[in-house]
């Protein structure tokens, strides 16, 4: 994706460490599988992952038989990581953010990833400093899923009750075109940094179903939500609940938008 240049909210997941544990979704274990495939990578194969938040690819990446050095700066994120990966050797947890991280007592790596979390990062240092700790055959790999509300009647009435006055959580017929769009760009910013070869991307879907609780724990735990006062969360969570009870709605459908590059260093 294209680097967000609101890097003021990249911290305030840390906010809602809770709610991004319990309904954040994690990435599939197939499209792990595939990408170490593409790759090339070997059981025990060292990888950084950027941005680790709860493990939500973290746990994925050790399913693939890889060994993780997972980067997370957020204190309440990390000290859930912690948990959830308790006792596996095969992770080592570090704190601070990426751009201050010094990997010389980790890497180099064969390959350096993260999920919904490498478009907060300056794209002057992001592309230059992850080529910087790869082995010469080693591949950047960016991952960020999009839930979106399957039903369309029940879409709108979201849209347009629910999130009247909070556009940002609005997805419609929109939304596709619009993360396309920022996709293309972000493959733009990789290209032009020179440090990369030309990628491989692919998009997939896959159907999620959360609880009402779930599923409110899901939008705090974006941006949009997590930077939400306490009586704006209130209200937000008042407005959903009416629209899913007038529907009868006691599971939400949700279809997530997954969206994978792979890139390799290119020769330096």
């Amino acid at each position: 994706m294209k680097a967000n240049t609101r890097r003021d909210n990249r911290l305030a997941f840390d906010t809602v460490a809770e709610a991004y544990d319990r309904a954040r979704p994690t990435m599939p274990h197939g499209l792990i599988v595939s990408i170490v495939r593409i790759t090339g990578m070997w059981n025990g194969d060292r990888v950084l992952e950027i941005g680790a938040a709860t493990g939500q690819l973290t746990r994925p990446l050790r399913a693939a038989h890889l060994n993780v050095t997972a980067l997370e700066p957020g204190e309440r994120l990390r000290a859930l990581l912690e948990r959830n990966v308790a006792g596996d050797p095969g992770v080592t947890v570090r704190p601070g953010l990426f751009e201050d991280y010094d990997s010389s007592d980790d890497g180099p790596f064969s390959a350096v990833f993260s999920a919904n979390a490498f478009h907060w990062i300056d794209p002057d240092v992001s592309y230059a400093k992850a080529a910087g700790m790869l082995r010469p055959d080693g591949h950047l790999v960016l991952l960020w899923n999009f839930p979106v509300v399957e039903d369309p009647a029940l879409r709108d009435a979201l849209n347009t009750r629910a999130f009247a006055d909070y556009p940002d959580f609005v997805r419609d017929e929109r939304h596709q075109p619009r993360i396309e769009a920022l996709a293309a760009e972000g493959r733009e910013e990789l290209a032009a940094s020179g440090r990369f070869d030309f990628p491989w991307w692919q998009t997939r879907t896959e159907t999620l179903r959360f609880t009402a609780d779930t599923y409110l724990q899901l939008l705090i735990s974006y941006a949009n939500g997590a930077v939400l006062d306490d009586d704006a969360r209130q209200d937000l969570e008042q407005r959903v609940r009416a629209v899913l009870d007038d529907r009868g709605a006691e599971t939400i459908t949700v279809t997530n938008h997954l969206y994978a590059l792979v890139a390799r260093r290119a020769d330096q």
